[in-house]
């Protein structure tokens, strides 16, 4: 661990080279969600669109759709495939997350490849730039209108929902039961002439087969193979008796120990299955094999409910209390407490929440102090990749002259090139700190014979940098390549940032630097920012107002304030963003989206964008004049005759977007997207000659997503889409696939698209591109992966005739190290 420690720290000095960012800037746990929740966060505004399969459905492989708003050149025009992967956690599997970048597509794709199924929800983060992936968070997902009340007298009892059948004893598979079917009678039958061999999951009771049907639809999100079954007689649910059983004590917790109280579970061996479990978890909880006893009570609960059930509720409980869990104890007792609130042990339970809540109030107090336990742990943990990427193309073109048709052929190698990645995070913690140093780029080495005119070597870094985290105080400092703190702040830059709290719900962060990716090489620039932000000002609400001035040669090159503001709440979650420049008083970018997720695995998102692009500032002048320099340019013209040269080389450009997004089945998913963009014209300025505007751009897209439709782990996209312009007009087909073999050692995804085009000059473009993508895992650190596409295409104009014949590929290597 020292040597990899070591490692980072000399590759961090060697790696001082030019500026790029990768679309993925970092993927984690975060620690204080309620639940577990790991986020992607991106060098790139980005909407969430949906994801595949469906958050009610188990899984251990799984797409996200996403769009980026957004981004820096070297985001947009990104190639190269990135993957990230986390270690599990105590109720979350281990994630390896992939994003291989397709040029024009709209819609970016992320596979999702978990160590062992789970339910999982996809939503946007609390920000423009994350994506949350939310673990077992089925309370999160809206469950639909009221249910029909149960039929309470006997001879109203008509109709039932058999959830689940099994031929044999199968009952540790079963689900848990739903929270919202309370209210009904949960009972197990055996099967019509089955001479009482296996067992029948029964919901009750209704009237009518309508209120039965619709209990049934919400059901199937939990059990897929769901019925309506009349009934001739209603059968009796027993009760079955309970006994003394003691519970080994909790090991008391020093913030909450005052309060822990004595508990004694009472049980019986009355069910076979149930107490066996329940006696387990109890033995593994007294040994101190806290996993194993969350284990064994998440096994009783997950039979059919008995005189167990609320036993075992309480018990997981304790244990997550015992494993110093407060956030899931109190999920646990919270349920409880909305299941059985009467149960024998609700004043316990109730008891628990209070004691825990008023523990974490008290820890989170400024000033609090804590169980040191002088602890020290050194880590690593990252990547490193390395992929050869070629191609070639072979174009025929057939062009009517005057004295006949010219007839040409040209074949020439588009790229051969090798790509270097790493991604490396070094931890070192105490009781009072953590310190990392992060490293991220990646170097491409070009053996094209392109080379000899180009740059055949470049070093690509998009982060550097030493963080320091003060616990008590919960001060940040970084020093060295990051990504600005966001507000009015863009891209990359090297200097040093400082984050602290500086009143109960507000954080203050500064920043001082020097820009890394700029647009264009304007000497001696300096940048800094103060950007005041709260959280949880009022109840789900946050944001933050920033103020950033960036300068050249003295000069002051970017003046602006941004505001910000944030709605994230379980199922909705709304994005504002605001950015103000003071020099050109003028507004540089606006962005309002937000998603929200509804009944049936509803998603429906939006967004709304305007912005500069350039982004404003008075260097943008030097792109259309040729001056190496502001104060040269100043030398030949006024600062408002360089600011309107700025103003007028950076187009107005819109975009907006509505996505919706449903389940169809258990098995059958679908969307349409409806899409506008447009970018405004510009004007002849100095080298420049004058550009025309975009026009409208319309594009609705239709989504058909099938999954596990021939295996456990398959997901099919068909997809439909119709583009609409001044211009031009086009469709385009595509199916892409994605199937795991071998427990998702193996991965195949197939793809293919075919566009065609006619624009308002009668030229007729036609494009069909196949593709195979595959990987391989070594182990649970190393994979192997490559990718072949194929494209033809056919252009036929009043005076031309061209076809073309292209392959691209590549293939390399990752490895993980933790």
């Amino acid at each position: 661990m020292i040597q990899k420690f070591r490692w980072l720290c000399f590759g961090l000095a060697l790696v001082a080279g030019s500026a790029s960012a990768q679309t993925i800037e970092s993927f984690e746990w975060l620690p204080d969600a309620a639940g577990s929740v790991a986020r992607i966060t991106f060098n790139a505004n980005v909407r969430f669109l949906r994801q595949a399969p469906a958050a009610s459905t188990a899984t251990d492989l799984a797409q996200l759709s996403f769009q980026i708003v957004a981004a820096e050149d070297t985001v947009q025009l990104q190639t190269v495939e990135e993957g990230k992967r986390l270690k599990a956690i105590a109720d979350a599997p281990d994630i390896d997350i992939s994003y291989v970048p397709v040029a024009r597509a709209q819609t970016k794709l992320i596979s999702v490849r978990l160590g062992a199924k789970a339910l999982l929800l996809v939503r946007q983060g609390s920000g423009a730039r994350t994506i949350d992936l939310v673990f077992n968070a089925r309370s999160a997902i809206p469950e639909g209108p009221k249910l029909p009340d149960m039929a309470e007298a006997a001879a109203e009892r008509r109709y039932a929902v058999v959830l689940q059948s099994a031929a044999g004893g199968a009952a540790a598979a079963t689900p848990r039961i739903p929270a919202e079917f309370q209210n009904y009678s949960v009972y197990t039958q055996s099967p019509a002439g089955s001479n009482g061999v296996g067992y029948e999951l029964m919901l009750g009771y209704f009237k009518t087969e309508q209120d039965a049907e619709v209990v049934r639809q919400r059901a199937l999100r939990t059990f897929p193979t769901a019925s309506v079954r009349s009934l001739s007689a209603p059968p009796q649910v027993a009760s079955a008796p309970v006994t003394a059983t003691p519970l080994p004590a909790v090991t008391p917790n020093p913030a909450t120990a005052a309060v822990q109280p004595k508990v004694e579970v009472n049980v019986s061996d009355s069910d076979g299955k149930g107490i066996d479990l329940l006696a387990q978890g109890q033995k593994a909880f007294k040994e101190d094999r806290l996993q194993d006893a969350v284990d064994a009570f998440n096994m009783v609960l997950m039979l059919p409910p008995n005189a167990y059930t609320p036993v075992a509720q309480e018990l997981i409980g304790r244990t997550w209390e015992a494993l110093e869990r407060p956030d899931k104890a109190i999920t646990e007792y919270e349920l409880y407490a909305r299941l059985y609130p009467q149960g024998e042990a609700i004043d316990r339970v109730n008891q628990r929440i209070k004691a825990i809540k008023g523990a974490m109030q008290i820890a989170r107090a400024p000033g609090a102090t804590k169980n040191k336990s002088d602890k020290k742990r050194l880590s690593a943990t990252g990547s490193v990749s390395q992929y050869y990427y070629g191609g070639q193309t072979k174009t025929d073109s057939l062009v009517n002259i005057a004295s006949g048709i010219d007839q040409q052929t040209l074949t020439r190698t588009n790229q051969s090139v090798v790509v270097s990645s790493w991604d490396a995070t070094g931890k070192y913690e105490t009781d009072e700190s953590i310190t990392k140093l992060v490293m991220r780029g990646s170097r491409s080495d070009n053996l094209s014979s392109a080379s000899a005119t180009s740059t055949a070597t470049q070093g690509l870094v998009s982060a550097a940098y030493v963080d320091y985290r003060d616990i008590a105080s919960r001060t940040d400092v970084r020093l060295g390549r990051q990504s600005a703190i966001g507000g009015s702040l863009f891209g990359l830059f090297d200097g040093v940032s400082m984050a602290t709290p500086v009143w109960e719900s507000y954080k203050l962060d500064a920043m001082i630097g020097v820009p890394a990716n700029t647009l264009i090489n304007a000497p001696q620039q300096r940048l800094m920012g103060v950007m005041l932000e709260a959280d949880n000002l009022f109840e789900h609400w946050g944001g933050n107002v920033s103020l950033v001035d960036q300068t050249t040669e003295d000069i002051s090159d970017r003046r602006a304030v941004g505001l910000e503001v944030r709605y994230f709440g379980e199922t909705v979650s709304m994005y504002t963003q605001l950015d103000y420049d003071l020099n050109f008083n003028a507004i540089n970018a606006m962005t309002i989206q937000g998603s929200t997720q509804g009944p049936y695995d509803t998603t429906i998102t939006m967004l709304l964008d305007d912005r500069k692009a350039p982004s404003l500032q008075l260097s943008d002048a030097l792109i259309s004049s040729g001056q190496p320099s502001l104060s040269t340019l100043l030398q030949t013209m006024s600062l408002s005759q360089a600011q309107a040269m700025a103003l007028a080389t950076a187009a107005q450009a819109r975009q907006a977007m509505v996505s919706v997004s449903r389940a169809l089945s258990p098995k059958w998913q679908g969307s349409v997207d409806f899409r506008y963009s447009e970018v405004g014209a510009l004007p002849a300025i100095g080298n420049f000659q004058a550009q025309p505007a975009t026009g409208a751009q319309y594009n609705v897209s239709l989504q058909l997503t099938g999954s596990n439709l021939y295996s456990s782990r398959d997901i099919n996209g068909f997809n439909v889409s119709l583009l609409n312009s001044a211009t031009v007009n086009g469709t385009q087909l595509a199916y892409n696939n994605l199937t795991g073999f071998m427990d998702n050692i193996i991965s195949v995804e197939p793809s293919i698209r075919y566009y065609t085009q006619v624009d308002n000059t009668q030229t007729k473009v036609s494009r069909i591109s196949p593709g195979l993508r595959v990987s391989y895992k070594l182990n649970n650190r190393a994979s192997l992966m490559a990718e072949g596409i194929y494209e033809t295409s056919q252009t036929d104009g009043p005076t031309n005739h061209e076809t073309s014949e292209s392959y691209f590929f590549y293939f390399g290597y990752r490895y993980d190290f933790q």
